[in-house]
């Protein structure tokens, strides 16, 4: 099963990210390009797996500051 990833931008509204269901589950390219358009905006964001992500692909979204 491939891992799939949610990007979600953090706000006011839902600071924690917990209204998650409509959001989209990408592959990981598309997440960490997601990841890094949402850091050049500087919004914060959380990313949550849909599976077992690799130490790489965790790492990658911290760098950019996801919040776990």
């Amino acid at each position: 099963m491939t891992t799939t990833f949610q990007v979600i931008a953090l706000s006011s509204l839902d600071p924690f990210a917990d209204d998650r269901h409509d959001e989209p589950k990408l592959l990981y390219p598309d997440a960490l390009k997601y990841a890094q358009e949402l850091k050049a905006q500087g919004k914060a964001f959380r990313v949550f797996a849909d599976g077992v992500a690799t130490e790489e692909q965790r790492r990658a979204f911290l760098e950019l500051g996801g919040v776990e």
